[in-house]
């Protein structure tokens, strides 16, 4: 006799094994269901292609014989060009689209190596902890077989000590516990990787706060040593991930490590990055590790591996029955997937949503609608506590994402609901269809996504494009769409903050003395951060004697405190999600919000929020609705530390220091399956997240906005618009154009800092005025005061960018942002001009 739980364990809920996906046949089918309700559908296809193989590449047995287990006869043309210069000694960057067998290109040469010579170390760098434990789970498969092993091989959660042909190699992963709550917190058994790895796997963040310990003579500090000391080669993955402010700090960090690996005689460094596919990767990995020159870096960026047929639909849902607006993207999302499903199709399926919580409800949704088509149509009969769908991002346990994949692989459920927390290092080959739910933002997001489909048979992809100008532009115009270039990555080495910042710690880990630092930095860059801060610094025949404050070292980005919810099992307490940041708890964890727990079945209520544990307390609840937090953000002015202009100019430009506060105004109560309208609940008991940041900012008086009225009187009676909405767009539309100009002027990225313009700001007593501000929690990335200095520079940029485009009204080439929080709405391109050539005179002329 089996109990209830032993007959649940056993059931078999693996849906029909497909061993074939026949696209052409569901492409057909979507383009009749496009013209049934009435939807914009167009095809772009990627033809199927066969890899091109390397010719033979020299290998020891033993490898080959590694490689044979491992099920692989051949080495694609691009692996073998990368393993024979790793092996020469050169300096890599491989830049080919995702699957492209990218770490088995850098880890052929690094195995064999790291056998050669038992002292030989690498490390493995990754910008987020996901792809570092991804790397780690791939590492065990050079182990050799068991029978083989030696007595003393030995394996914890997160270490490992195996054989490679016979040579002991541990590896492990070294992660930070900052802003880890403690009933969280791992043995990641760092002790054992410091003292003996010769494989490190780490993230950056944490390889910045590890070099801090390399001065002291006891606890790790030797270990590192020994470390630094053999350190062969630098694997530096997701390369692209490193634009903007975040590649600017690590550029810092890389050239510390570089330092104090010459300081210890170790001069024969390789480093190896990998990269999506990006414009420029040769020069974003030669200023990232300051390589650039004779040990440059060798670019592969032509990977010719085996491709399978994709084809690549762009939808426009039609409008609704009253034909008075276009249908919700949700709607036309439920008749692609009953179409996907039916006919014995049972293709595995991705779908990508803008938010953690429209994640959670839609895999919820999706549940309850396929089931319904499935029993309707006798496809299955499903009883109803099986998934189908099943949610997937960052707020989720590492176990639930875990079994989560698992069930994915092994066929217990139809697909995932996720967002781009699977865009990168989650490797999944089983899937057939990948839908995004609207334009990710980057054309480098938008392959990796598209990428996930197609790996081992053919693809179909499918793009639904919302109702938001960015997208229908793309929607009108589709071709061009795929023809647009991926974007270039910038980053700024020579920002005087960074440089001032990371000089310190530099001189801290080697005993406070920085020896040939010109041979890392610009010497122009240099000698100014010297000149300013002469107090702290000695000059002494080349080197650089630091005689200020032992420095404390301050994390690379600020993420602030992120919080955990829980609910109570007991005296015991259950963790829902984690990590969740500032934002989304003062938007969907406040006081009395209600959501969906991550089973997709239990609604929760939030009971109290405990900032001193950073904990949210919540209880199950019967409830037929959800929240959808109302947030506000508002500017403070908080000091002005430089004034640009003069007080009689008609435009006034500031830098200071500026409060951004967000807090909950209310919430909705979105009652499920549309039973009955959203109900907004205002809220009295509000406590705001706010944060000191610093800024640039223009400001209109009441002489500077009469002289706009009249340069803008003219275009007003033409077009028969008021002269507050004219201002206001076309103060937008240059905001928008500034905004587009400022990441390749000031090196940077749209993430490192945000933009705002209103006609009457209560930040500027009632008064026009546009922001510009740093995006990190205090500041003190030195962007605001680039974009002061470059101002005559961005504003030529701005103008350029908007008069070189031949639209009409403006479009995603001039003035339009997907970011944009207002929906692009108001913009007025012609007023836009004006407003430029009148600040360009002003700024002249101040």
């Amino acid at each position: 006799m089996l109990t209830l739980e032993e007959v649940e364990m056993i059931v078999d809920r693996r849906f029909p094994l497909l061993h074939a996906f026949d696209s052409e046949n569901l492409v057909r089918d979507l383009f009749e269901l496009g013209k049934r309700i009435r939807s914009d559908v167009y095809a772009h296809e990627i033809n199927a292609e066969q890899g091109v193989f390397a010719d033979q590449i020299t290998m020891p047995k033993w490898m080959q014989s590694k490689l044979n287990v491992m099920g692989i006869e051949k080495l694609y043309q691009h692996q073998g060009e990368a393993i024979q210069n790793i092996r020469q000694g050169r300096n890599v960057v491989i830049c080919t689209k995702t699957a492209s067998g990218k770490s088995l290109a850098y880890n052929i040469p690094i195995m064999e190596q790291l056998v050669a010579n038992s002292d030989a170390c690498a490390l493995y760098l990754a910008p987020f902890k996901a792809l570092v434990e991804d790397q780690y789970s791939h590492l065990q498969k050079w182990a050799d077989p068991a029978d083989e092993q030696a007595a003393n091989n030995f394996s914890v959660n997160g270490f490992s000590r195996f054989a490679v042909n016979g040579q002991q190699i541990s590896a492990g992963i070294l992660h930070g516990q900052r802003n880890v709550p403690e009933h969280m917190r791992k043995d990641q058994a760092s002790s054992l990787v410091f003292s003996e790895g010769r494989y490190w796997l780490t993230n950056v963040h944490y390889l910045h706060l590890i070099l801090q310990g390399v001065s002291s003579q006891t606890g790790k500090g030797p270990q590192l040593l020994r470390f630094l000391k053999n350190l062969r080669y630098v694997v530096i993955d997701e390369l692209h991930q490193y634009s903007g402010l975040l590649g600017s700090k690590v550029s810092m960090v890389l050239r510390r490590l570089r330092m104090l690996c010459d300081r210890l005689g170790n001069k024969d460094i390789q480093f190896i990055a990998c990269s999506a596919t990006i414009a420029n990767p040769k020069y974003l990995v030669e200023e990232l590790t300051g390589k650039r020159g004779l040990k440059g870096f060798h670019e592969i960026s032509s990977a010719q591996t085996p491709v399978k047929k994709k084809d690549i639909l762009m939808w426009n849902p039609g409008l609704s029955d009253d034909e008075q607006k276009k249908r919700a993207t949700v709607s036309d999302l439920y008749e692609i997937l009953r179409t996907v499903y039916k006919g014995g199709r049972w293709p595995r399926s991705i779908i990508f949503s803008s938010s953690r919580g429209q994640a959670q409800l839609l895999s919820r949704e999706l549940n309850m609608i396929v089931r319904t088509h499935l029993h309707e149509h006798g496809e299955l009969v499903t009883d109803e506590r099986q998934e189908l769908f099943l949610p997937y991002h960052a707020y989720l346990t590492q176990e639930v994402k875990e079994r989560t994949i698992r069930k994915l692989e092994q066929g217990e459920i139809l697909g995932v609901v996720t967002t781009s927390a699977l865009e990168v290092g989650i490797d999944v080959k089983c899937l057939d269809v990948c839908i995004l739910l609207g334009y990710p933002g980057s054309q480098a997001s938008f392959w990796q996504q598209a990428g996930r489909v197609g790996r081992s048979r053919d693809g179909v992809v499918i793009m639904m494009v919302q109702e938001e100008p960015l997208q229908q532009y793309f929607a009108r115009h589709p071709k061009e769409f795929f023809k647009l270039q991926p974007e270039s990555a910038a980053i700024n080495t020579t920002n005087p903050r960074l440089l001032k910042e990371h000089l310190v710690y530099a001189a801290h880990e080697q005993g406070g003395t920085v020896i040939n630092a010109m041979n890392y930095v610009r010497s122009s860059a240099l000698r100014k951060i010297v000149a300013e801060t002469n107090d702290q610094w000695q000059q002494i025949d080349g080197k650089l004697i630091y005689q200020g404050e032992p420095p404390r070292y301050q994390t690379l980005i600020t993420m602030g405190d992120t919080y955990t919810v829980v609910t109570k099992n007991g005296w015991n307490e259950d963790i829902l999600f984690q990590s969740v940041d500032g934002r989304s708890l003062i938007r969907d964890y406040h006081v009395d919000a209600v959501f969906l727990g991550p089973d997709n079945r239990t609604f929760y209520k939030v009971k109290w929020v405990n900032n001193k544990q950073r904990k949210v307390a919540v209880e199950p609840v019967r409830a037929d609705y959800h929240t959808r937090g109302i947030v506000r953000d508002s500017i403070e002015i908080h000091d002005i530390t430089n004034s640009l202009t003069s007080s009689d100019d008609e435009i006034k430009a500031n830098i200071g220091n500026i409060i951004v506060k967000r807090s909950t105004f209310g919430y909705k109560k979105v009652y499920n399956h549309g039973a009955m309208p959203p109900e907004t609940v205002q809220l009295t008991n509000t406590y705001p997240v706010s944060f000191q940041t610093e800024a640039f900012w223009l400001m209109w008086d009441q002489e500077g906005k009469n002289a706009i009225r009249g340069l803008l009187k003219e275009l007003q009676e033409r077009e028969l618009v008021n002269f507050e909405d004219l201002f206001e767009g076309s103060l937008h539309a240059v905001e928008h154009a500034l905004a587009s100009a400022i990441p390749a002027i000031v090196r940077c990225s749209m993430a490192d800092f945000q933009h705002t313009s209103f006609y009457s700001g209560s930040a500027l007593f009632g008064m026009p005025g546009m922001f510009f501000y740093d995006s990190q929690a205090g500041g003190g990335s030195g962007i605001v005061e680039v974009v002061a200095e470059k101002f005559g520079v961005l504003l030529d940029k701005a103008k350029q960018i908007i008069s070189s485009c031949g639209c009409s009204n403006g479009c995603p080439s001039c003035i339009q942002l997907f970011h944009c929080e207002r929906q692009n709405e108001p913009l007025h391109k012609i007023g836009a001009l004006i407003l430029i050539d009148y600040l360009q005179k002003s700024w002249k002329k101040g």
